[in-house]
């Protein structure tokens, strides 16, 4: 019986720490992009998104919480909080929210693909559900004795 238990509680560890890194990345590239339609200053848009990803749960924790004696806490319960709160938002910003999110995440992917950080604007076109489109090379310049007007 204790083998199972431990089985379990590895399978939670494993759930919780997939949650944490994948929700987290979500909600901070939501976020980003929510911060982005005020300012394209990537500091700001990373400064702001990581206080609003760690705001967010944070506040959440301390309404989940005892009022009186925190210690009565169930153990665990903060990392459970804070990763649903972060697969929650997530989904709400990039699975139900898409046709109106849709144009923020484009931009975002746009911003970080200017910026020169290619893995991240696609990882955010794919959060977007896009396909991101390099740009057209220049056309070639036409050859000296040519004519676009066929000849005649």
């Amino acid at each position: 019986m204790a083998k199972e238990d431990s089985r379990f509680a590895n399978a939670q560890r494993v759930v919780r720490l997939l949650a944490f890194a994948l929700g987290g990345v979500c909600t901070f590239v939501s976020f980003a992009s929510l911060v982005g339609v005020v300012t394209g200053n990537g500091w700001a848009r990373a400064i702001g998104a990581l206080v609003l990803s760690v705001g967010l749960p944070a506040i959440v924790v301390d309404r989940a919480l005892p009022k009186k004696d925190v210690t009565k806490a169930r153990p665990g319960l903060i990392g459970d909080v804070v990763a649903l709160v972060l697969l929650g938002v997530s989904m709400l910003f990039v699975g139900l929210g898409q046709p109106v999110t849709r144009p923020l995440l484009v931009r975002e992917g746009d911003r970080l693909a200017e910026d020169g950080h290619l893995v991240p604007a696609h990882l955010v076109y794919l959060l977007a559900g896009v396909r991101p489109v390099d740009a057209a090379p220049p056309p070639a310049p036409a050859a000296p004795g040519a004519s676009s007007s066929g000849g005649h």
